[in-house]
């Protein structure tokens, strides 16, 4: 099998090694006398150990070289790409069943005992037991249902409701809240809420743009400070953490001893006492507060290098703007695939097999495969939504990946449109892997939640432990799992393998440094979430100040709440693109002291990531030796 080169940008072609003598090709797996395919769980390196390593070590392994982003790509992972097309075709056949069987105006407007759309002309059927189906009821938009004292339920439309009746979504309600409710309602004042705070945002919407404006300038702000000022942030919230644990715990063990001399005095009854619970809280917090402090303490290197990481990503965005843009495309996608979920489920519902029951009414019944849609709609959002979100994470990771093993990074050009070309080209059926994957984990925690429902009215308290339980691993699976995702399509962009190499090799490289993936999850993590906490606490405050004051509004709160809520979404739009892009340049490092030794062969990393390698001494000294090897 002829051997495909890997070419990195700024970087000399590989030389091949000596006949016979294993190399790894673009898929990440190796070939030599004995080929292997570039198949999903093909063999791969036998360890993925990411801990720099000394020149010695790097000349002894054969598996080095001085290239590590791929560019001469294969496609990967075709089957899983042909097994998404066949959810697709499978869900357009059954969606197609559906709108056969149905009529969205059903669930819209509602219909009568005999099968009469409301509001509605509806057609004949040929069957004379459903004579009395199809009718001009036009004139009639809302549906009234009535129950009969023995219990029957009659449907029936009407031309209006009537005044101790209110339409909502095209039904007549009777008006049976007590009066109790009422008064309660208008001391509070909210009888006529929704039309006093819809009137309220008519009159606030030019503020909203503004505080929408406000919050993106914010967000845009917080970005530049974690590249400049990120060591104050999180020392800051470490601090702060600290203080808080320390503090909890020394109130916490003088309000049991206060407790405990009031008792003692006989001030205050035993029995009343509560010396045993603020014990129990003592206890607790101060464990919290030691494990706290010995986390600090063994992680205060990783730590640094986490402040690194947000430098670094802050380069990355300032060298491609274009990365942030790719939140908001994503998320738009995501939108309009909840729209029309929510638009195939009105089809699914009021689809169904006509029938007439004992008291001549005509319902719609569904059968197993309109049963078996409803379940299929779900598992085909679950992994339309997860197929998006890897899209963004592929592409992220892409062109993150080829700036950093870019020497030059003033040659490297439109890194993210290039990124977009790879993941379409090449490795759909990665991200379709993954989403399937995902999809199957959530369908079935959806159907154990669904059980869980159904077994309200049963008093079997093992069978709800029993599920409750698989439900938690499920959930627990689902993060790691998607945790995993993310980083196996960190390293497919990487070296252009499938979605088992990638899981692997992605492993592999997390648990060799699990003290680091700790440290960058979890104040990387925080600090990020601060981040977006301050774009929203900002947003509402310079609300207050615009809307507060603004006259003619019922409701001041309605849309300072609102203009909260649009914050937290540009915030997280914006920030949390940080936060894979740590994920991708963490990686990019790891794999860079692997494969590299920094003297024989130069490091791709910047100078400040060498002062986290073993042989940092070593590689700075070159790098001031040989500055061209150096990334600016």
């Amino acid at each position: 099998m002829e051997m495909l080169s890997m070419e990195t940008d700024g970087s000399p072609p590989r030389s091949t090694g000596p006949p016979g003598q294993d190399q790894e090709d673009s898929f990440g797996c190796f070939q030599g006398s004995s080929a292997t395919m570039g198949c999903c769980c093909c063999a791969d390196e036998p360890s993925s150990k990411v801990e720099p390593g000394t020149p010695e070590h790097g000349e002894m392994s054969s598996r080095h070289s001085d290239q590590v982003f791929v560019s001469d790509r294969s496609c990967t992972d075709i089957l899983p790409l042909l097994v998404l097309i066949g959810v697709v075709v499978g869900f357009g056949f059954l969606l197609s069943v559906a709108v056969e069987k149905g009529d969205i105006y059903r669930i819209i407007n509602g219909y009568d005992n005999c099968a009469n759309v409301c509001g509605r002309v509806t057609l004949h059927e040929i069957d004379p037991q459903f004579a009395c189906k199809g009718a001009d009821m036009t004139k009639n938009g809302y549906q009234l249902i009535t129950v009969a004292p023995n219990g029957t339920k009659s449907r029936e439309c009407v031309r209006s409701c009537t005044t101790d009746q209110v339409a909502i979504l095209n039904r007549c309600i009777p008006k049976q809240i007590p009066e109790t409710a009422i008064s309660f309602l208008r001391k509070l004042g909210l009888d006529n809420f929704y039309d006093e705070a819809s009137r309220d945002i008519g009159v606030a919407w030019k503020e909203l743009v503004y505080l929408l404006l406000i919050a993106l300038a914010i967000s845009l702000g917080i970005l530049i400070a974690f590249r400049y000022m990120v060591q104050w942030v999180v020392y800051i919230v470490l601090i702060g953490v600290i203080l808080a644990c320390v503090g909890g715990s020394a109130y916490l063990w003088l309000a049991w001893y206060a407790e405990k001399k009031a008792v003692e005095a006989g001030e205050i009854p035993e029995d009343d006492s509560s010396q045993q619970a603020y014990f129990i809280y003592a206890i607790i917090l101060s464990t919290i507060t030691v494990i706290t402090l010995l986390i600090v303490l063994v992680m205060r290197k990783r730590i640094a290098l986490v402040m690194q990481l947000f430098r670094e990503a802050g380069k990355a965005v300032y060298a491609m703007p274009a990365l942030l843009l790719q939140p908001i495309y994503t998320y738009l996608l995501i939108g309009f695939t909840v729209c029309a979920w929510v638009y195939c489920i009105l089809w699914i519902e009021s689809a169904g097999n006509i029938y007439m029951n004992k008291k001549n009414h005509i319902h719609f019944r569904k059968d197993a495969v309109l049963i078996a849609s409803r379940w299929y709609n779900l598992f085909f959002f679950f992994v339309t939504c997860e197929f998006l979100l890897g899209c963004q994470h592929m592409v992220v990771a892409c062109a993150v990946a080829r700036w950093f093993f870019t020497r030059d990074k003033k040659r490297l050009s439109l890194a993210v449109t290039r990124g977009f070309g790879y993941l379409t080209r090449y490795h759909l059926g990665t991200i379709a892997f993954g989403a399937l994957v995902i999809g199957i984990i959530r369908l079935i925690r959806a159907v154990i939640s669904y059980v869980q429902n159904r077994l309200k009215n049963y008093n079997n308290d093992f069978v709800r432990m029993l599920l409750w339980c698989c439900h938690c691993c499920f959930w627990c699976f689902e993060c790691a799992l998607k945790y995993l995702t993310r980083n196996a399509y960190i390293e497919t962009a990487i070296y252009g393998c499938n979605f088992c190499t990638g899981g692997r090799k992605a492993f592999q490289a997390l648990s060799s440094n699990i003290l680091r993936v700790v440290a960058i999850n979890s104040v990387g993590d925080f600090v990020l979430f601060l981040g977006k906490v301050l774009v929203v606490t900002l947003t509402v405050v310079s609300g207050i100040y615009l809307i507060q004051k603004k006259e003619g509004l019922h409701y001041p709160w309605v849309p300072i709440a609102l203009a909260g809520l649009f914050a937290f979404l540009v915030a997280h739009c914006f920030i949390s693109i940080y936060e894979m892009i740590i994920d991708t340049i963490f990686l990019c490092f790891c794999e860079d002291c692997e494969k590299n030794d920094g003297i024989n062969r130069p490091y791709f990393m910047s100078r400040g990531l060498m002062e986290f390698v073993e042989n940092s001494k070593k590689a700075l000294n070159y790098v001031d030796h040989h500055p061209s090897t150096a990334q600016l």
